[in-house]
């Protein structure tokens, strides 16, 4: 089974659509030149006088058939740009669990609440709650990871550091039932953070990333 991202979801609808637009047109295009021809009489070439509405079928034939064919080349346009900055086809991972492993629970500041970064990650959304972590705070820091660095310079992204008894960072757990979707959020994380276990103040024990300095 092939995963597509929402855009190619839209090319594919799109392409579909103009390739029901083109049948009709030449459907409509065909029984109007039969409704014109069934007019002949014996042996004439040409009908000297016309059905009454025999030519709407041919009228309408031709928009529907052009407009297929012009939305089909732009909608082929878009999906030569869509694949070519979104590659993202390809067989769907077989996701089996890992065996006797537990929930995992992971708490984050970042893009990891969002819905659609949950489904680019793990093909679905996640089980997510808001919580908050006392005692830590969030520093906007530059970013040493080599891949940030090579995606577009040192960007800066939310890291966490200890703070003082008075800190508190808000953010969201998310409950994975997976030991590949802890592998996943690793990978995700950049390199210069590490996980590390915390215990949150709902009381739930999660892992959270913080500064690899701070370890």
């Amino acid at each position: 089974m092939h995963r597509l991202s929402p855009a190619q979801r839209w090319v594919v609808a799109l392409g579909t659509f103009a390739v029901v637009l083109l049948v009709v047109g030449v459907v409509g295009l065909v029984v109007g030149l039969s409704n014109r021809y069934g007019c002949l009489g014996a042996g004439e070439s040409w009908p000297e006088e016309r059905c009454l509405g025999d030519d709407s079928g041919i009228v309408w034939g031709s928009v529907l058939g052009i407009a297929g064919l012009l939305h089909l080349g732009l909608t082929g346009l878009a999906g030569a740009i869509v694949w070519t900055a979104a590659p993202t086809i390809a067989p769907g991972r077989l996701r089996r669990p890992a065996p006797n492993v537990g929930v995992n629970v992971v708490f984050t500041v970042g893009t990891l609440r969002q819905p659609e970064v949950q489904d680019a990650l793990f093909g679905d959304p996640v089980p997510t709650a808001e919580d908050a972590l006392a005692g830590w705070r969030v520093d906007d820091a530059t970013s040493t990871d080599p891949d940030v660095i090579r995606a577009g310079g040192p960007g800066r992204r939310p890291s966490l550091r200890r703070g003082t008894s008075e800190d508190r960072v808000e953010g969201a757990a998310l409950t994975l039932g997976y030991e590949w979707q802890l592998r996943d959020v690793d990978d995700h994380e950049p390199v210069d953070h590490q996980r590390i276990e915390v215990t949150l103040e709902s009381g739930t024990r999660a892992w959270v990333y913080v500064a690899a300095d701070e370890v």
